[in-house]
C-alpha cells in the first residue's frame, strides 16, 4: 500500500477530488466571527456570538453553545449545518437559483426539489422577514427509515432572498411544532443578513 504515491499533501492541492467537506476539524474555514451580533446571556436565553458564513455571504447570531456537525465550502453548493444542545438542528444551505428570478419561479423549484426526495408539504409560502432579506417559510415532514417504523422527521424551512442570492435555513425539530425553540431562534432570524 506505500506504493500508492503522493500522500496527502497531493490530495489537498488537487481540487478535482478533495473532499471540500469538513467534520469540524476546521470550524473556521467554514464560519468567521462577528462581533457586532454578539449578545450575553438573558436567561432563559443563551450568549449568543455573530458569525459570517458561506464565504461571508450570510451573517446572523447564534447560540454559542451550537456545534458545526458538517460544513462544505464547494463553489455553488456550500453550507453549514450546526447541531443545539437543545436537540435541534441549524443548516444554511446555499441555492443556485438566480437573484433575479421570480418569487414564483424559485417557490417553484423549491417545491419540486422537496417532493423529488420524497417530503412533503404541509405548510408553506408564508412570508417571512429577516434583518436583512425577505423570505417564504415552509413547513416539511420525511419519513426516515427506522428499526421498527418508519420516523417522521419535521423541519422548517425559509428560503430567503437578498440582493445577490438565495439561501435556503433549515431548523429540523422534534414533536410537531416549533415552541420550545421559538425564543432561542428568534435573535437568529431577527438578526440574519443575506448579502
Amino acid at each position: 500500500m506505500s506504493g500508492c504515491g503522493g500522500g496527502a499533501d497531493n490530495a489537498v492541492r488537487n481540487r478535482t477530488f478533495y473532499d471540500y467537506a469538513a467534520r469540524t476539524s476546521a470550524p473556521e474555514a467554514f464560519e468567521r466571527r462577528f462581533p457586532p451580533l454578539d449578545q450575553a446571556e438573558n436567561a432563559p436565553l443563551p450568549e449568543y456570538m455573530g458569525v459570517l458564513v458561506l464565504h461571508d455571504t450570510v451573517r446572523f447570531s447564534r447560540p454559542k453553545n451550537w456545534t458545526i456537525r458538517e460544513a462544505n465550502n464547494a463553489p455553488g453548493s456550500s453550507y453549514i449545518e450546526y447541531v443545539s444542545p437543545r436537540a435541534y438542528a441549524f443548516a444554511i444551505y446555499e441555492r443556485g437559483d438566480p437573484a433575479r428570478d421570480s418569487w414564483q419561479d424559485v417557490l417553484k423549484r423549491y417545491e419540486e426539489d422537496v417532493a423529488s426526495v420524497g417530503a412533503k408539504v404541509v405548510g408553506g409560502r408564508v412570508p417571512v422577514a429577516v434583518w436583512l432579506g425577505q423570505g417564504r417559510a415552509y413547513s416539511i415532514e420525511r419519513n426516515v427509515e427506522a428499526t421498527k417504523k418508519p420516523l417522521i422527521s419535521h423541519s422548517r424551512e425559509v428560503l430567503v432572498r437578498g440582493d445577490h442570492r438565495f439561501v435556503l435555513v433549515q431548523v429540523v425539530h422534534e414533536g410537531d411544532d416549533m415552541s420550545g425553540i421559538d425564543a432561542e431562534l428568534a435573535r437568529t432570524f431577527d438578526s440574519m443578513a443575506v448579502l
